[in-house]
């Protein structure tokens, strides 16, 4: 089983012109955490949106379940009607539920995501029940049948929550599993750069990242460069699987690069882009299938959530 661990979180989707960017005083393109008055503001705004479990990890364990693969989600939520509705995803999905619930008066976690026509999604999170997640929700029976532990970066934040990355790491290591994580971010790596970095050098197999992402970790303007000082420095990781927009995918392992074209599509929302080509990859890796092959999924993955709106496509893949 591939168990993700990450923010649960439910997605408030709308579509909107350019101009409401400036309106809402938004940070396009990129994952802003709000707090609860700011969330209630912009939800507010939203004349008509679709509501959908989501969540980068929980995007990822559903979309490798829908392959065909085997995953579970472990995340925090509250016992109210977006935390029943986050658990019937899961159920509904195939997913084996690892959810906590959070003792305090707090809400499931609400991502508020303003589409804008280019296909650009600017997400605007309040994580609620699931920033408060620690070493005691985890399953320890259920993490020693792992085969990959898959963390998503965006839930570093909270010392809790790290703790129980380092925790769920750790465990998965000592039974025999594989330790993956999306850096999520570009914020996230700039407020963790260090401790991304000493996390990734003790206890990572899998990196998944975009380019902006990775020359944020380095501090660096080049990707090529990025790519050079990580081949030197993390001789540990097997592989670096870097996202390089309409460019594809760049690969590292074995001491050897690998890429990927992209694949065609008409994009009409970004969001989940990462999320589902993580899973295609993941589900690649867990079917021992070759880097040729899971990169084929990924791309195909990844193309297929963007071409619709949200993160729980209609039609066929």
């Amino acid at each position: 089983m591939i168990i993700c661990i990450g923010n649960a979180l439910v997605d408030s989707l709308e579509q909107i012109e350019e101009s409401k960017i400036n309106e809402l005083n938004l940070n396009k393109a990129r994952m802003t955490l709000v707090e609860k008055d700011r969330s209630n503001f912009l939800l507010s705004n939203m004349n008509n949106p679709v509501y959908e479990a989501g969540g980068s990890a929980a995007n990822t364990a559903y979309w490798i379940s829908q392959l065909g693969g085997e995953a579970g989600f472990i995340g925090k939520i509250s016992n109210d009607d977006l935390g029943e509705q986050f658990q019937s995803s899961l159920k509904d999905s195939g997913l084996k539920d690892l959810t906590v619930f959070e003792d305090a008066d707090n809400q499931t976690g609400l991502c508020a995501i303003f589409i804008t026509p280019d296909g650009e999604r600017t997400m605007n999170t309040y994580l609620g029940a699931g920033e408060h997640l620690s070493v005691e929700d985890l399953d320890n029976d259920e993490l020693e049948k792992a085969e990959i532990v898959y963390m998503e970066g965006y839930l570093w934040d909270k010392p809790s929550s790290k703790d129980a990355f380092l925790k769920a790491a750790k465990h998965n290591k000592e039974t025999g599993g594989k330790n993956a994580i999306s850096l999520s971010d570009v914020f996230c790596v700039d407020l963790h750069r260090d401790s991304f970095i000493e996390f990734i050098k003790n206890d990572i197999d899998y990196v998944f990242c975009n380019e902006d992402e990775l020359n944020s970790l380095f501090q660096s303007d080049s990707t090529n460069s990025s790519i050079q000082y990580f081949i030197e420095n993390f001789h540990n990781v097997e592989q670096l699987i870097c996202t390089l927009g309409p460019e594809g995918v760049l690969i590292l392992a074995n001491d050897e690069e690998y890429s990927f074209r992209a694949t065609d599509t008409i994009v009409k929302d970004k969001t989940g882009a990462g999320d589902f080509f993580a899973a295609g990859y993941l589900y690649g890796l867990q079917k021992k299938l070759s880097i040729n092959e899971s990169a084929e999924i990924a791309n195909k993955s990844a193309a297929y959530v963007i071409s619709e709106i949200g993160v729980r496509p209609k039609k066929t893949f």
